[in-house]
């Protein structure tokens, strides 16, 4: 089993607590309960941002690894430049 996926529901989970407490927190205590669409759309909001930083964390990743890559070869091309072409 994949850890990021079965660690979804208790992230979830937790999301739903946080928007839940930042509307009654905003609107008062009962607020959430009574209006389940605006906690929904907070807990989308906030599985949307989760979602856009993961995804920038890896782009970062990667674009990292093929600088060391391109920075790399680069390198070993100009060592093997004299034996190759003399």
């Amino acid at each position: 089993v994949d850890p990021a996926r079965a660690a979804a529901p208790a992230r979830t989970a937790g999301y739903l607590r946080d928007a839940a407490a930042a509307v009654d927190a905003l609107f008062g205590e009962g607020y959430a309960r009574d209006n389940p669409a605006l906690v929904a759309s907070l807990v989308q909001a906030t599985a949307i941002e989760a979602a856009i930083a993961a995804g920038e964390r890896a782009h970062g990743e990667a674009l990292a690894l093929a600088r060391q890559i391109s920075r790399e070869t680069n390198e070993t091309i100009l060592k093997l430049k004299p034996r190759i072409f003399g």
